[in-house]
C-alpha cells in the first residue's frame, strides 16, 4: 500500500514511471530474495519494514537474508501501535487496571498471527509489566479486533492503521500508545513510557531498501524523489488518512534506528522460542 501512494509522486522527479511489483509469500521471504539477488544498479527497489528485516530472518531459517544483504535508499514511515481493549462499562480504564486484572486471573490476547509484530508487541507489553496471557492468534487484524471488541479475548497490541477506524466509533479503547511520544490523533492517550513500562518503541519503520552496493549516486536520485513525493500534501493526506507519519531521517539515522532495534526483537523471539518455517 505505501509503495503504490508512494510510486506516483515519485516518477515526476525521476522522469520515469515507477512500477510497483507485488512479490508476496512465505512473510516477505520471496520478495526480499528476489531483491537480494538484483543488479546493484538502482533499478530495483523494495519497501520493507521493521518485522521483514529484523525478525523474519530470525523466524525462518530459511529465509536467507539479513538487514546486511540491503542499502538503505530512503526512509518513508513509521506506523505506531496502541494497547486495545473492548469499550465496555467493565473494561480496564489505564494500563496499570488493565495489568492487574492479567495479574488477578487467567487471560487471553489476540493478535494478527503467529510472530508478527502485533504478537511480539503484546509480549512485549507483558514482560514489561511482568505478567503473562494466553496468545490466540488470528489470520489478520480484522479478524483478531473483531472478537477483541466481542469480548474473546481481553486485549490486544496493534497498529492504529488497523484500529482507529473502531476507536472513533466507540467500539475499542486505546490505553497507551507504544512510541517515543504521544499520538496526534490520541492526544490524551499515553505511551508505555509515561505509564511506567519503560521499553523500546512498539511498531513499525518503514523504508526503500536496494541490494547492497548500489552506488551512492543512484540513492541519492531516488531520495531526492522520495523527498520530493513526501512535499506533496496529497501525499501527506494519504499518510495522514492510514495514521502513518511520515519519518524525516538520514539514511544513516534510519539504518542506526533499525540496528538499534534488532537485539531486542531477537531477544524477544529466542525468549518466545518461535520459528517459522
Amino acid at each position: 500500500m505505501v509503495g503504490r501512494m508512494l510510486a506516483e509522486f515519485m516518477a515526476p522527479k525521476l522522469g520515469q514511471t515507477v512500477i510497483v511489483e507485488n512479490r508476496p509469500g512465505a512473510g516477505g521471504v520471496i520478495a526480499h530474495q528476489s531483491v537480494k539477488r538484483e543488479a546493484a544498479d538502482g533499478y530495483t527497489v523494495l519497501f520493507s519494514s521493521t518485522a521483514q528485516l529484523l525478525i523474519v530472518p530470525i523466524l525462518n531459517p530459511a529465509a536467507n537474508y539479513t538487514l546486511k544483504d540491503f542499502t538503505p535508499v530512503a526512509p518513508l514511515m513509521w506506523a505506531p501501535f496502541a494497547v486495545l481493549v473492548a469499550n465496555t462499562p467493565d473494561a480496564p480504564n489505564s494500563i496499570q487496571e488493565l495489568v492487574d486484572i492479567i495479574r488477578s486471573r487467567p487471560t487471553a490476547y489476540s493478535s494478527s498471527g503467529i510472530g508478527n509484530m502485533t504478537h511480539l508487541g503484546s509480549e512485549s507489553f507483558l514482560r514489561r509489566a511482568g505478567v503473562q496471557s494466553t496468545h490466540v492468534p488470528y489470520q489478520g487484524s480484522g479478524a483478531s479486533l473483531t472478537d477483541l471488541m466481542g469480548g474473546q479475548v481481553l486485549f490486544s497490541v496493534d497498529s492504529l492503521t488497523a484500529s482507529m477506524t473502531h476507536i472513533k466509533s466507540g467500539k475499542l479503547k486505546a490505553l497507551a500508545v507504544t512510541g517515543e511520544a504521544r499520538e496526534a490523533s490520541l492526544p490524551d492517550v499515553p505511551t508505555l513510557n509515561e505509564a511506567g513500562l519503560a521499553g523500546p518503541p512498539i511498531g513499525v519503520l518503514g523504508g526503500l531498501f536496494a541490494p547492497a552496493g548500489v552506488p551512492d549516486q543512484a540513492i541519492g536520485k531516488i531520495k531526492a524523489s522520495v523527498e520530493d513525493a513526501l512535499n506533496n500534501p496529497r501525499l501527506l493526506e494519504r499518510f495522514a488518512a492510514t495514521e502513518t507519519a511520515v519519518l524525516k531521517l538520514s539514511n544513516d539515522e534510519f539504518l542506526a534506528k533499525l540496528r538499534e532495534q534488532a537485539p531486542y526483537w531477537e531477544g524477544l523471539v529466542s525468549e518466545l522460542d518461535l520459528q517459522i518455517k
